[in-house]
This record gives C-alpha cells, structure tokens and sequence, in this order.
C-alpha cells in the first residue's frame, strides 16, 4: 500500500512537473511570414477600375488612376446646356465610360458614393454613373445630387459603367458657366464573409 501511494505521488509531481514547463514563457522568438502587398495600377488591383472605350476623357493618367476629365486639350468643362454620355446605356457591354471588376477570390459588396466638390448639382441627371451587370441591366446609378450604389460582386464579377453630364439639355435646370460637378467617385469594399471592409 506504501509503495502504491509512493508511486502515485511520483506520477502526481511529474504531471505538475509538466503543467510548470508547458506553461512557462520565453524570452524572444523570431517569426517570418510572407506578405505580398504589391502596388498596382486601377485596372489590376484588387478593385479593378479599368478605362472603357466611349474617348479621352476617361483615362488612367501618369499615377496609374483610373481619372474623369473634361479639361482636356484646350477645355475648360462641359459645355452650358448641353449633354454628354460617355457610353452607351442602351448597349453597356459594348459601350462604356469604364469597368468595375472585383478581381478578389471571393465575393464582395461594393458602395460607390460621389463626394461632389460643391452643392452645384441640382438634381440626379446632372451627373450621373449608371452602373450595368453583364447582361445590360441596370443596377446602381450614383450622383453628383447623392444617389449611391451598392453591388453584390462575386469573384471575378464586372460591370460597365456609363457616365452622364447633362447641363441643362432637354429641358433640365440649366447650369451657368462657373458651375462645378467636380468630386470624387469612392468605392468602399465589405467583406461579405466577415462583414468587414
């Protein structure tokens, strides 16, 4: 009987033994893991954002940015009553401002925002981005007067994009020379599997 207490007293302290080493810290360690954060132009990252065929004025300028300007050569702007589509909404596959694609491996939701320069847009007509699937439905139109969009994209997914400027055609509030549409298309890109961006 003694020798059975004396060998589970021996198995007890070894176990504690164990418990105190696996528990114990260490003073450095060294690590190395790959990262691959390469940069690249708009029309291969990971949000690809790639000039279409619809003329100049949607370009990918000297930072590799994908770039909307009607000052090019010797213009100042658009023209005061008048109206300019970059694209064709009745055939986007064809005809298109530029593409967005989503070049992850998995899906995402895509939030496209125009942050306008000034309060200068009077209505959603003014300038407008309308947003097309591959089958030339209309998905998502945002605005120069705050319209957004928002885009379910599997990977690989994309979508043509039609641009707008109308300054007072047909009808609509004509605006003056001085008046300004310029500002910023933003895209914010959740994870769809995390619910993180």
């Amino acid at each position: 009987m003694a020798k059975l207490a004396s060998t589970l007293l021996v198995a007890g302290l070894i176990l504690i033994a164990g418990v105190s080493v696996g528990t114990s810290a260490f003073t450095t360690a060294d690590i190395d893991r790959q990262a691959n954060v390469d940069v690249v132009a708009d029309d291969t990252g990971l949000l690809g954002l790639t000039d279409g065929n619809s003329g100049n004025l949607v370009f990918q300028n000297t930072d590799d940015q994908l770039e909307i300007d009607f000052t090019k050569g010797n213009a100042s702007g658009a023209n005061t009553d008048a109206l300019f589509t970059l694209g064709d909404g009745a055939n986007p596959s064809v005809s298109q401002a530029f593409i967005i694609t989503n070049n992850d491996a998995e899906t995402h939701t895509i939030n496209a925002t125009y942050n306008a320069d000034t309060n200068d847009a009077g209505d959603t007509d003014d300038l407008k981005f309308e947003i097309y699937d591959d089958s030339d439905t209309l998905v998502g139109t945002v605005s120069a007067a705050g319209d957004t969009a928002s885009l379910d994209a599997a990977a690989g997914e994309s979508y043509n994009v039609v641009v707008t400027v109308n300054t007072g055609h047909d009808g609509a509030t004509v605006l003056k020379s001085g008046d300004d549409l310029s500002g910023t298309l933003e895209f914010r890109i959740d994870d769809t599997q995390t619910g993180g961006n």
